[in-house]
């Protein structure tokens, strides 16, 4: 029996849910489809009308006061875009000025402008590369790129599941692995231009939309130091708010902010008045108050001719909090 998603709003009330996006393309993105699935045009707009029809879709100025809504009314959406794809103005822009919805871009910051790659779409363009080799040729690559990693890739799918898991780390054998398989990244920044422009994201702030930071290089905050969190935080968003002469500067935490001390970023919060509130994508956890957490929804999975797969992803996420105090009591008898 499927739950109307209002009844389950009552059950589980929420101020604010986010919606994350990371791209929106008709065509494959070689740099991330490895990575994950993207919505169609198409698909993008049948979510924003299931929005339309079913909250206040709000922009980063309306979050706090949200929060501060009474009890028992329907939460407001607020939708945003991490990691600053070019495809987020080349796209998802004209998308959001037709339906006039505000969103949030969140950059990571040494990729603007196509200056670096990121370490995980590095590793798609190879899984990629190694799909169109021959079984012969794809053999020869598996013996190499064992030594890069120090483990034993006999097939093809070891391989692949060794790139996927590969961390920031390991980025010197993920480029080993590049230049055996001929994926020119630095030719590829420069001619398929996958990140925005600086003067892409000043157009969307001058469009209105909000610009926050995603970190300066995309790492997991949860495994640094808290001086190393505290500095990508903060330059990240200095950045940012030199690039759009924003006061304030929303954070999106790259893979989320799991180990990431709420107590310390609250501190962080009180000493740099231009770091704002953080974003997580913990689905419908409850969490600090300066701190919202967002489904990740980039998924095109479920969605169907002429409807959004939002009301799935919304009722697995609200049963998920169902049954949470159910675990925690679990956990607290063992």
């Amino acid at each position: 029996m499927k739950f109307p998603v209002q009844l389950l709003e009552a059950l589980v009330p929420r101020d604010v849910i986010g919606f994350c996006y990371h791209a929106v393309s008709d065509r494959p993105l070689p740099h991330v489809q490895s990575l994950y699935r993207c919505k169609s045009v198409a698909q993008f707009k049948r979510d924003l009308d299931f929005l339309q029809r079913n909250y206040r879709i709000i922009g980063y100025e309306d979050v706090e006061r949200a929060r501060m809504q009474p009890r028992g009314k329907r939460p407001c959406a607020v939708i945003t875009f991490d990691d600053g794809l070019a495809e987020c103005h080349d796209i998802v822009r004209p998308v959001l000025l037709e339906y006039g919805l505000p969103a949030i871009f969140f950059v990571t910051t040494e990729f603007l402008d196509n200056r670096r790659l990121f370490y995980r779409q590095k590793v798609a363009l190879c899984i990629d590369a190694y799909d169109r080799l021959s079984a012969d040729a794809a053999s020869a690559v598996r013996k190499d790129v064992a030594l890069f990693f120090g483990s034993s890739l006999d097939s093809s799918t070891k391989l692949l599941v060794r790139l996927q898991s590969a961390t920031w780390t390991e980025e010197p054998a993920i480029d080993a692995t590049c230049d055996r398989l001929g994926v020119d990244t630095s030719r590829f920044l420069r001619t398929a231009r996958p990140y925005l422009t600086y003067a892409q994201v000043r157009a969307l702030a001058t469009d209105g939309f909000t610009v926050g930071a995603h970190g300066t290089s995309h790492q997991m905050l949860g495994t640094m130091s808290e001086p190393g969190i505290e500095a990508e935080i903060v330059e990240s968003c200095n950045t940012v708010s030199q690039l759009v002469s924003a006061s304030v500067v929303p954070f999106a935490f790259p893979f989320g902010g799991h180990k990431v001390n709420r107590d310390m970023l609250r501190s962080l919060r009180e000493s740099y008045p231009r770091v704002g509130l953080f974003f997580d994508s913990r689905q419908l956890a409850p969490d600090r108050d300066f701190i919202v957490n967002r489904l990740v929804v980039d998924d095109p999975r479920g969605a169907i001719t002429n409807g959004s797969n939002l009301p799935a992803r919304l009722r697995r996420a609200y049963g998920r909090e169902m049954v949470r105090p159910l675990l925690r009591a679990r956990v607290r008898r063992r």
